[in-house]
């Protein structure tokens, strides 16, 4: 199959396209594998990629980045094959995991772009770098490349503006370097997308662009990637307030501190720093005030006989899939979150917890999951309009706390007490959530103490298989997202519900207690704590701009402290509307994307990726992808043996997309006839 790189030269270069993808990511990857699966894998077809970064790879896996920037998933957690147990309609183009590929095919890779040290010491448990599972991406997308019968075409570059085809069929799409490729079909699957600063962030900017640039001169690093950020401005010794105790919090952690030539060391089970003399202080608070739950150092096979962990709430039988279900907003077949769906997906992971700690301890107790399954049927109940409790006005349902008390949510936690003696062994998912929220201390270093004390805790935890009911917690909580963004993409949980909760403390959620870090990552934190470079804020982080600097407060001490160096260790949450994408807005400045009408604005599309204009039609010749788009599956790889539904997703988006080339390409014949 023809494979060009087509020479990006400044100048006027017009192509002609049957499929033209913008983005050329792991979203674009997948559906290639999905098309390369087909009958006759896109035989004919003249397809284009637009991506100024390695395709497949894209831009955050990109394998020109930082070796200390990581991948917060083990190597054996990760795919972007399908496998067995995924439900697809034909075989799919299967492959190795990230850990198969390293100790296989992989190995000669890695070891002639340099490599090989890293690659010799990774095995299935290891957390590899970014740009290792850029090659494992590269190298998928070659796979992708073998099978197709297309003649492919990459343009390392970007699309800066999309318009209708003058016949207002297909599309004419500029590059940066002037190529005009003139298709038949576009896809739009740029992954995660720059968004133009919030007020608040554009006025942190401003305050520290119109400082005066001297000692008292104010610093402000807003959200993005830590790998397109430069950090070179905070000078060695600068006391810097960081926002955000996440993900982007560790890699902005690294970059100024072994990225600046420093070094931890092996001590035992802990780590020593060997500062270079170039670091900043990072003092760093967030909402919890605590590092995300660092991953578990022990996997299933470390608790043989563990009670199996499936869904027995959050499932389309229980939720009345195919039936019309009476909404309390109002709506038909959807189902409320924060009376229906946040319930079960707590009574999920407290069956599951519970189930495994009564095993974990030879109780006998069945009771106490008989009360767990109680509960859950009149919540179920409660969504099918039987047996619910309501306001006085009869318009709309309890709150929460009403929900939760005539569920039985106290009594499962009394029974639990009653056969459990270890208060360790308890489920209490708000404590899990928010264990300092209710922090209070005369003074910050007694409240630092108290965040100490907490992580070390949690990742002594982590690391002690006794406490294995962690792991079924994790495994509920995984499930349960992934039942709730398919409730999410067949349209039945409203956008208002979907934007405020599933997207935001939802999300939260999900992300502190799933999407943690590496458990070196957090011993990192604890040795440059131990060496001054890293100061805990505490809880309920609130900052203030004023004219001397950025003043933090936190809920669980009295003390303020006022930085001229503040950086906002975050990710901007995605939002069509505010994204900074030229392709984007030439498209809904012309009328050609339809918006919701809510906060955080994503694109609309119907179940199979086409685009919805403005006036909420489907456009047969338009597809969008990725995480500003309203139902998108928006990871690209995943777990393996799972049965992950991205893989169904991509197979039913490539089958649309080969039936929309078809459908335009019948449709030109017609015409040219």
């Amino acid at each position: 199959m023809p494979v060009r790189e087509q020479p990006e030269s400044v100048g006027h270069h017009e192509r002609r396209a049957d499929l033209t993808f913008i983005g050329a990511g792991p979203k674009t990857l997948g559906i290639l594998l999905a098309v390369a699966a087909t009958e006759d894998a896109g035989a004919g077809m003249h397809i284009h990629l637009i991506d100024p970064f390695p395709p497949g790879a894209g831009r955050i896996w990109r394998t020109e980045q930082s070796p200390h920037l990581w991948m917060n998933s083990r190597t054996e957690d990760i795919t972007i094959f399908p496998d067995e147990s995924c439900r697809l309609l034909r075989p799919g183009i299967m492959g190795p995991t990230l850990h198969e590929w390293i100790l296989g095919a992989g190995r000669e890779r890695l070891v002639a772009a340099g490599l090989g040290d890293e690659a010799a010491v990774l095995d299935s448990q290891s957390f590899a770098s970014r740009r290792v599972q850029g090659h494992y991406l590269a190298a998928a997308f070659g796979t992708a490349l073998t099978h197709l019968n297309a003649d492919v075409h990459i343009h390392r570059t970007r699309a800066e503006a999309v318009r209708r085809g003058e016949d207002g069929r297909g599309f004419a799409v500029t590059t940066a370097t002037g190529t005009v490729i003139d298709t038949r079909v576009l896809v739009s699957a740029q992954g995660h997308l720059d968004m133009h600063p919030t007020v608040a962030d554009a006025a942190l900017a401003a305050r520290a662009a119109g400082s005066v640039p001297a000692e008292s001169g104010l610093y402000y690093q807003g959200p993005g990637y830590t790998a397109d950020l430069d950090f070179s401005g905070i000078p060695a010794g600068a006391e810097v307030l960081t926002r955000g105790f996440g993900l982007a919090f560790l890699d902005f952690m690294v970059m100024v501190t072994e990225g600046r030539g420093g070094r931890f060391d092996s001590a035992g089970e802990c780590l020593v720093y060997r500062p270079s003399g170039r670091e900043p202080v990072l003092w760093v608070g967030s909402s919890r005030g605590i590092s995300y739950s660092p991953k578990l150092g022990y996997s299933r096979a470390d608790v043989p006989g563990a009670p199996a962990v499936e869904l027995r709430y959050l499932r389309p039988d229980r939720l009345g899939a195919g039936d019309r279900v009476e909404n309390h907003l109002g709506g038909d077949n959807l189902v409320d979150f924060t009376t229906v769906i946040g319930p079960l997906f707590e009574l999920e992971l407290t069956y599951a917890h519970y189930a495994h700690v009564l095993w974990r301890r030879g109780i006998e107790a069945p009771e106490l999951l008989e009360r767990i399954d109680d509960a859950a049927n009149r919540v179920l109940a409660g969504a099918q309009g039987t047996d619910e409790p309501r306001n006085a006005d009869e318009s709309r349902p309890c709150p929460v706390d009403a929900v939760r008390e005539r569920a039985g949510f106290a009594t499962i936690t009394a029974s639990a007490r009653e056969v459990i003696t270890d208060p360790a062994d308890l489920f209490d998912l708000s404590r899990l959530d928010r264990p300092l929220e209710e922090l209070r201390c005369a003074d910050h270093a007694s409240a630092e103490i108290e965040v100490l004390r907490h992580i070390e805790d949690r990742l002594r935890r982590s690391a002690d298989v006794r406490f294995s009911a962690d792991l079924a917690v994790f495994d509920a909580l995984v499930k349960s997202y992934m039942a709730i963004r398919m409730l999410v993409r067949s349209g039945r949980v409203s956008q208002i519900d979907r934007t405020e909760i599933i997207e935001g403390s939802f999300h939260s959620l999900f992300s502190y207690i799933g999407s943690g870090p590496p458990p070196i990552r957090v011993k990192q934190i604890l040795a440059l704590h131990e060496a001054g470079l890293v100061r805990f804020l505490g809880p309920g982080l609130r900052v203030e701009a004023g004219d001397t600097g950025y003043t933090a407060r936190s809920t669980a001490h009295p003390e303020a402290k006022t930085f001229t160096h503040f950086v906002d260790a975050r990710l901007a949450r995605q939002s069509a509307e505010k994204a900074a994408d030229p392709v984007l807005e030439s498209l809904r400045s012309a009328g050609g994307l339809l918006l919701e009408d809510t906060a955080h604005a994503k694109l609309r599309t119907d179940e199979t990726g086409h685009a919805l204009d403005a006036a909420g039609d489907a456009q047969s010749d338009l597809f969008l992808i990725g995480p500003a788009v309203s139902g998108s599956t928006a990871e690209a790889f995943t777990r393996p043996h799972t049965g992950a539904p991205v893989f169904a997703d991509n197979e039913r988006i490539a089958s649309a997309i080969l039936d929309a080339v078809s459908a335009a390409s019948e449709r030109r014949e017609l015409l040219a006839g």
